[in-house]
């Protein structure tokens, strides 16, 4: 039986440059950071919320997954469930996220969109 999703792969031109975002910006803890294979330039590097028990994997496409490269900052549909919709946007914005649309209330609920370091397009969802 599956109980869980493990990890999510968000392909990243820059993994440290990533790790910076996801770390310093939105206050993900560094869970791994190794490595892809022993004398590897390549990192495998996992992020995640803390307390969470799915890792969003920064995986810069290396020769064996190249054709990943073209969706580097295009949405790769995530979203980050928050508490509080209006004080994360609050936090963020003083941090220097770039919100690419403001939150905003519908039917299913509160929602916003960033843009993290590689501009791949993040929903924040309030629930």
């Amino acid at each position: 039986m599956i109980k869980m999703v493990g990890t999510v792969s968000l392909f990243v031109a820059d993994q440290q440059r990533a790790k910076d975002f996801y770390v310093n910006k939105l206050g993900f803890n560094l869970r791994v950071e190794a490595p892809l294979y022993p004398g590897a330039d390549v990192k495998w590097i996992d992020v995640a919320p803390q307390g969470a028990q799915t890792g969003l994997i920064l995986y810069l496409p290396d020769e064996n997954w190249a054709h990943y490269k073209q969706v580097v900052g295009k949405s790769q549909a995530i979203t980050l469930t928050v508490d509080d919709l209006d004080t994360t946007y609050q936090d963020l914005k003083a941090k220097g996220v770039k919100f690419v649309s403001e939150p905003a209330k519908e039917e299913w609920g509160t929602f916003a969109t960033i843009e993290d370091s590689e501009g791949n397009h993040i929903l924040l969802v309030e629930g």
